[in-house]
């Protein structure tokens, strides 16, 4: 399941970034309880003015590519985001080492 959410939600890019949320890292849990599947997303920052587009954005494309399964997708102010959660790709496309 964590493999298929991945894949669902990397169509999804943070629109001032450019680049998908899988890949920044925002992805901080993938659970099911109960058949719900839950998805838990962390921002770049606490006050990212993106957050409630993103968090649409992802439970659109998981309804999309899951239709049987109840989804829920939440925004955590915990664990800060840091920059070693960026994928290989997502660090050398910002120019991070």
């Amino acid at each position: 399941m964590q493999e298929l959410v991945r894949d669902a939600l990397s169509g999804i890019l943070d629109p001032d970034i450019g680049i998908n949320i899988v890949d920044l890292g925002l992805i901080d849990r993938i659970d099911t309880v109960d058949g719900v599947l839950t998805v838990t997303l962390i921002m770049t920052s606490p006050s990212c003015p993106q957050s409630r587009f993103l968090a649409r954005e992802a439970e659109a494309a998981l309804r999309k590519s899951l239709p049987p399964t109840p989804v829920r997708v939440t925004v955590a102010d915990r664990p800060a985001w840091t920059p070693d959660r960026m994928s290989r790709a997502a660090r050398d496309r910002l120019g991070w080492k």
